[in-house]
């Protein structure tokens, strides 16, 4: 038999980057336009970027056993995720870091896989990232990728993308992440 994991809603394509004080002065006075200042997409390259589907309410998810839908408990998408944090480079030298990239893509994802033995929705893993604290909102999931009892998908298809605007950079200043974790970790004083 074969399984299918789709999800329709919103993909992005985000990245988060340390820049120097000079590009986070470029980026006040560019916004959307700093896009246009270096190569296309020079934005995606780097460790920490991400181009996957948004989980969110918008989203419908279906599972498929062969042709024939049967039902899975979405719970399980969020359960296991890694979280991108603000602090990530607060042992560098980075003074900034810059958030990049899109998050409204609509589109169907599909993953498949062939040849299947015997179905178990509890055999699904999912590399999620989430990403609530760089982007300020809460509960921002990223499906990266889906895995069914350990194995990659045979096939993944992009279906019916319909366009995207990048988003306003989003520049976190590193200082100010460290002075909130000094205030957060600060002993009060005995009297």
């Amino acid at each position: 038999m074969n399984v299918t994991f789709e999800i329709a809603g919103p993909s992005c394509d985000l990245a988060l980057h340390p820049i120097s004080e000079s590009t986070a002065r470029k980026i006040a006075d560019f916004g959307r336009g700093i896009y246009k200042q270096k190569y296309l997409s020079w934005w995606r390259k780097g460790n920490t970027a991400t181009y996957g589907m948004r989980y969110c309410p918008d989203c419908c998810v279906r599972v498929f056993v062969d042709s024939e839908a049967v039902p899975f408990d979405e719970t399980r998408i969020t359960q296991d995720v890694t979280t991108m944090r603000r602090r990530l480079y607060l042992n560098s030298r980075a003074k900034f870091l810059a958030v990049l990239g899109f998050d409204d893509e609509f589109c169907r994802f599909r993953w498949k896989w062939n040849d299947i033995q015997e179905f178990d929705p509890e055999k699904f893993t999912f590399n999620v990232q989430r990403w609530d604290r760089v982007m300020g909102e809460p509960n921002y999931f990223v499906i990266d990728n889906v895995l069914y009892d350990g194995r990659w998908a045979d096939a993944e298809d992009w279906c019916d993308p319909e366009g995207f605007t990048l988003i306003d950079p989003i520049v976190i200043d590193l200082e100010e992440v460290r002075r909130e974790l000094a205030q957060e970790h600060r002993v009060p004083e005995l009297a």
